[in-house]
């Protein structure tokens, strides 16, 4: 006797309620229960891309990073342009520490997911900031889960990645150097507003500021000030800071 065919209303409510299943039996670590409901869904509907997805997540989750890998390549044979498999492929890239590869895969997901997949983006800046920060391009991950937080205010790991690394001056957090970058950025700062400029011209130029920001640093304010600093509120030393003449 053949094997009747779910209709289309109820393949849809029985698909809805297995991913839902599958998602807490993931959250259980209950990963083997999961894969095998995939499983069956896929095998109702062998080119349903978000389950085909939603499967290879689960080997992500394992730790099994080459599976998960092949099996999110098909997902992108069937449409290259699949967000939520390219977000996926971003993560993998990462946890494998090609992080520059994850970045770039991350920024081509954020092209195709629609405005109202607004977790699924959110969750997308957030993973792009932990790359960005490992490869020292920590401006632009603050910016991240920034971004990440105006798409939803409730990552909670954007908001704590926030916190554990932007410093007193809302700057990228560097223990034992944040007063002297915070320094540095203002005094780079007026000295291209001087000559009118958003940017040095050359090398040489830097160099040249940096040296003279050092030298005031060290001059006028660790041989005055030192220990000081420490005991000293973020306003008191913004302050301090804008009354030291570098030029």
């Amino acid at each position: 006797m053949p094997r009747k065919i779910p209709k289309a209303s109820e393949f849809e409510e029985m698909r809805d309620a297995g991913i839902g299943l599958a998602s807490k039996l993931v959250l259980e670590n209950k990963y083997d229960l999961a894969k095998d409901i995939f499983t069956k869904l896929l095998n109702l509907r062998p080119d349903d891309v978000e389950v085909m997805a939603l499967h290879a997540n689960v080997y992500i989750v394992e730790g099994k990073l080459l599976e998960a890998e092949n099996r999110l390549n098909k997902v992108l044979a069937f449409n290259p342009n699949y967000p939520l498999a390219l977000y996926f492929l971003g993560v993998i890239y990462h946890d494998k520490g090609e992080f520059e590869r994850a970045i770039h895969i991350y920024e081509t997901a954020l092209k195709y997911f629609s405005e109202r997949d607004k977790k699924d983006i959110a969750d997308v800046y957030q993973n792009m900031g932990c790359s960005l920060w490992e490869i020292k391009r920590r401006e632009e991950a603050l910016e991240a889960w920034k971004t990440c937080l105006k798409y939803n205010p409730r990552q909670r790991y954007a908001r704590d990645n926030l916190k554990d690394f932007t410093n007193e001056y809302g700057m990228p957090s560097a223990p034992m150097f944040d007063d002297y970058y915070a320094f540095t950025d203002m005094k780079n700062k007026e000295y291209l507003a001087s000559k009118g400029k958003k940017d040095f011209e050359d090398t040489k130029e830097a160099n040249f500021v940096l040296h003279k920001i050092m030298d005031a640093w060290n001059t006028k304010i660790i041989d005055k000030y030192g220990r000081k600093l420490d005991g000293m509120k973020t306003k008191e030393k913004i302050k301090l800071f804008n009354e030291i003449k570098v030029f």
